[in-house]
């Protein structure tokens, strides 16, 4: 089981929740590192809004993990769709 996910720098709460049930975090600063995430290592992207990945200097080809909008959930519902729909 990949325990490893790429969580936006700006949610905090989230990244300090799921490092305590185990996941390496990784983060991402707004767009300008999504270009090395290249390989399904990780389970999957989290991002304040998927208006992140939208703006104008944005160059990447789809990542090839699941990209998780975090707005409207709390850090647990978000671990939770991490471990039961992303296995």
């Amino acid at each position: 089981m990949k325990n490893k996910v790429v969580v936006e720098n700006t949610l905090t709460p989230y990244i300090e929740h799921l490092k305590s049930c185990g996941y390496d975090v990784y983060t991402l600063y707004r767009n300008d590192n999504i270009s090395n995430i290249v390989s399904d290592e990780y389970k999957a992207i989290i991002v304040s809004g998927l208006d992140v990945l939208g703006t104008r200097d944005a160059s990447y080809e789809k990542p090839p993990v699941p990209i998780i909008e975090a707005k409207g959930h709390t850090p647990e519902e978000i671990h939770s769709m991490l471990e039961n729909r992303y296995e």
